[in-house]
């Protein structure tokens, strides 16, 4: 047995009342200090210290930046959240981002429909509205629809109204292809067929007298034969008489001269041109016929043809009226104009002038 005043010492000897001493010493110095923080809030103590951290430079606390990309584009799609585009094959959706077009100016994305470019502020043109033709007949489909026409079907030249024009002619023209008084003006299915024809007197002032019952004039018409056997044929007939059967009149006469110079010459002489007013029985028309003047033009008659339905054909002259399915026109000119022609005619019900023409004779 070894003896406490060996070697060794006083440590030595007396180690773990010293080791039980040190940790009872420990004990009582936490107890004082847990007494000492205990006096204070734990909830104002926890915010002190979250205030130091937040209050504290990064560089003094050596912690790095949070990134807070991630966050941002959450918030992003948060308050602006992706569209949803339905699928019709499949019956199903997913999400997608919103239609980017490209700028006309600049050429960036920019959002569909945006009237202006953000970035370079050009005017942005109108988006063009897509036509759905499902029947490709060349009626859209929402037309179809309206009138109850076939959206599957090619009906374009069917009438389906039965007023002489196509379906196609009715959308063109933006009629009711279901009503029969709607439909394209029948003017536009009119035109001029050349060449204008063109009638002229058969006879002609040959010559006149004084007589004690008035003033004679004699008209002669060389193709017409007469009773002996002779060419031409002879009209003598007082003024107010008829000019035989040729349906004219001779209602007035009047003699005058024209001094004319004698070519070469300083010469003057006298020349006879009388004229002769002659009228028209059907529709009074007045033409003035001077002496010796030949085939005197009476009428330029042109031919019109009306191709709706069952082609009309119409030799008019100016005066004449044509119906076109109770429309009626009343033709009031008809001339050539350069190689081709122009007939005018006046709209009965509203009175507006028209004209058809044809380029070349």
């Amino acid at each position: 047995m070894i003896s406490r005043n060996s070697g060794g010492g006083f440590f030595a000897a007396h180690w773990d009342w010293i080791v039980a001493a040190a940790g009872v010493v420990a004990l009582v110095g936490g107890v004082v200090l847990f007494t000492m923080s205990g006096n204070g809030d734990p909830e104002e103590n926890a915010a002190n210290v979250v205030r130091r951290l937040k209050s504290a430079k990064r560089t003094d606390t050596g912690v790095k930046p949070v990134d807070m990309s991630t966050y941002e584009r959450a918030l992003q799609f948060a308050v602006k959240p992706l569209q949803i585009a339905e699928v019709e094959e499949t019956g199903g959706n997913f999400l997608v981002s919103e239609r980017r077009v490209f700028c006309k100016s600049c050429k960036k994305p920019i959002k569909d429909g945006s009237k202006t470019c953000p970035f370079c502020n050009e005017t942005q043109p109108e988006p063009e509205k897509v036509v759905v033709d499902s029947d490709g007949d060349g009626l859209p489909d929402w037309w179809e629809e309206k009138y109850g026409l076939d959206t599957a079907k090619n009906d374009a030249d069917e009438d389906k109204d039965g007023d002489g024009f196509t379906n196609a002619e009715e959308f063109a023209a933006g009629t009711d292809p279901t009503d029969k008084s709607s439909h394209p003006d029948y003017f536009d299915s009119l035109k001029l067929v050349l060449p204008l024809k063109e009638t002229v007197l058969p006879f002609y002032l040959r010559s006149y007298m004084k007589t004690p019952n008035g003033m004679k004039l004699e008209f002669f018409d060389p193709k017409r034969r007469n009773d002996y056997g002779k060419n031409g044929y002879r009209y003598s007939v007082l003024v107010g008489e008829a000019i035989g059967d040729t349906g004219f009149i001779a209602k007035g006469f009047e003699k005058k001269e024209k001094k004319v110079e004698i070519k070469g010459s300083n010469v003057e002489r006298a020349v006879d041109v009388s004229t002769a007013t002659l009228v028209r029985k059907k529709d009074g028309k007045e033409i003035l016929l001077a002496l010796d003047e030949k085939r005197k033009p009476v009428d330029v008659k042109a031919t019109l043809e009306f191709s709706r339905g069952e082609t009309k054909t119409f030799a008019v002259t100016i005066g004449e009226t044509i119906d076109l399915y109770g429309s009626k026109y009343k033709v009031v000119d008809v001339k050539s104009v350069g190689k081709g022609a122009k007939v005018a005619l006046e709209d009965a019900l509203l009175g507006k002038i028209r004209t058809v023409e044809a380029l070349e004779q």
